[in-house]
Formats: C-alpha cells, sequence, structure tokens
C-alpha cells in the first residue's frame, strides 16, 4: 500500500466532514416528513377504526329499527282485528259490512289482499289523460 501524504489525509478529512454535514442536512430535511407521515398514518388508523365503530352503529340501529318495525305492524295487526271483531260483535245488523276485510280478519298473515281487487290497478290510476295533458 502506499503512504498516504497529509494533502491525502487533508482530503480525506474534509471529505469526511462534508459528509457528516450532507447526511446531517438530509436527516434533518427528511426527518420532518417522515413524522408527519407517521402522524398522517396514525390518523387514518384512527379515522378507520372510527369508521368500523360508525358502520357497526348504524348496523345495530337500523336492525333495532326494522324490528320496531315488525312489532309495531303486528301491534296495528292485532288492532285491526280487535276492531273488526268487535264491530261485528256490537253491530250485528249494520248495512255496510265491508268495513273491515274478512280475510285479513281471519288471516294471520301480514298482508291480506282483497281477492276482488288482486288483478285490478289501484284506484288513483284513471282511465285516459288527465291534468296539463287532458285532450278537451
Amino acid at each position: 500500500m502506499q503512504n498516504w501524504t497529509n494533502e491525502m489525509w487533508q482530503a480525506a478529512g474534509i471529505g469526511l466532514a462534508v459528509g457528516f454535514v450532507l447526511a446531517y442536512v438530509l436527516i434533518s430535511l427528511t426527518k420532518g416528513s417522515v413524522k408527519k407521515q407517521t402522524a398522517t398514518q396514525n390518523e387514518l388508523h384512527k379515522a378507520k377504526e372510527e369508521l368500523g365503530r360508525q358502520k357497526q352503529l348504524l348496523e345495530k340501529h337500523f336492525a333495532e329499527s326494522a324490528d320496531l318495525f315488525k312489532t309495531l305492524a303486528q301491534d296495528y295487526q292485532k288492532i285491526y282485528r280487535h276492531l273488526a271483531k268487535s264491530s261485528e260483535q256490537l253491530l250485528p245488523d249494520s248495512k255496510d259490512k265491508s268495513l273491515f276485510l274478512q280475510s285479513f280478519i281471519n288471516s294471520d298473515k301480514s298482508t291480506a289482499v282483497d281477492d276482488e281487487n288482486k288483478d285490478n290497478p289501484p284506484k288513483d290510476y284513471t282511465e285516459g289523460s288527465s291534468g296539463l295533458f287532458k285532450n278537451s
């Protein structure tokens, strides 16, 4: 190996010092962005957890709402049947017996359809045009 001269040692020392200075500057510049990136990742993780909790709360809310509506519909059906049976008992000579649908009173189904109107469209549909475009 060759012997190093003073100038070579000085050049190596200066190069090493410049390298340390550049490394320090580079680390100090990227250190802030690494902290920001870590903070952003933590925020993203927290946001995902919060979103998951909100999703679970929404699912629970709608499941409870569906159960409550089901119970409400069953209670309305019980009231309807009660009123229908009471009207038959209290008003046996009534001329208008069609106050309550007999098929609905005797059934335990949630939706009873009147057999007469099963194939007919709803009564809010009219024959022909009406309103603005009605031919006079």
